[in-house]
């Protein structure tokens, strides 16, 4: 299902979506003309991973508000063990809008994420939102 982030760093169905869909209400900066991507990564488990996350999370951050006004990010946010104090960030779930998968990789390998070996494995799937107007 996933793939370490070593020589084949993700992966990702070849099927290309069509934009046939209508941009959510929200993301008023969603190009409609491009695809819609899910990238689900999961972070490293071992002891130190979540200091390693804390320590580049406000970078990891801002380059997210970056890529949310320039359209290419919808969303993004945290996988949690569960919603209680003691629930802990395991990895992270983001909607993309990009030209293909191939762009979509290239921006998660630039991400703060990826470089400061938060993210071990991460997913690239291709996604239509429905329209809920």
């Amino acid at each position: 299902m996933f793939k370490a982030l070593s020589s084949a760093r993700f992966t990702a169905l070849p099927t290309r979506v069509h934009a046939h869909h209508r941009a959510l209400s929200v993301s008023a900066t969603l190009n409609a003309a491009k695809n819609q991507f899910i990238v689900i990564a999961r972070d490293y488990q071992d002891p130190e991973a979540l200091t390693r996350r804390l320590d580049v999370r406000p970078k990891h951050l801002v380059e997210a508000r970056e890529l949310k006004k320039s359209g290419k990010l919808q969303i993004g946010g945290a996988l949690l063990t569960d919603h209680s104090e003691t629930g802990k960030m395991i990895g992270s779930i983001m909607i993309f809008s990009a030209e293909n998968a191939e762009e979509v990789r290239q921006l998660v390998e630039k991400d703060y994420y990826v470089t400061g070996k938060v993210w071990e494995h991460y997913q690239i799937l291709p996604f239509r939102s429905a329209d809920l107007s």
